[in-house]
């Protein structure tokens, strides 16, 4: 059990790596292809990095976000660039009284 949670770990870190050499900070994922693409160690990970995570964007605002960021989507992470980050100056996240969660974004590329 110890190896496999190594393993884990470790191929955690080497996701992690990619992503800090594409320069992301904040990463939307969208809900209906990656499901499970966090984990807690993950989330973890990323936190300590200062890379910020939203989870569960809809597939049909991918495009809208895409658009407005200026980003190009990227199924995997081994297809993560900075040439396809996109920019904001700031991206945050404001929960609402009924337990929901609205993304909120501030200084668009024109």
């Amino acid at each position: 059990m110890d190896r496999i949670l190594k393993e884990e770990k470790k191929y955690i870190a080497g996701l992690i790596k990619k992503i800090i050499s594409s320069g992301a900070t904040c990463l939307l994922i969208q809900k209906s292809i990656l499901r499970d693409a966090t984990n807690d160690l993950s989330l973890h990970f990323l936190a300590k990095k200062g890379i910020m995570v939203v989870k569960d964007i809809e597939r049909e605002d991918v495009d809208y976000l895409s658009k407005s960021l200026g980003a190009i989507p990227v199924a995997h992470i081994d297809n993560l660039t900075e040439e396809k980050l996109g920019s904001a100056d700031w991206i945050g996240e404001e929960k609402l009284d009924d337990d929901s969660v609205i993304l909120k974004i501030k200084g668009l590329p024109k």
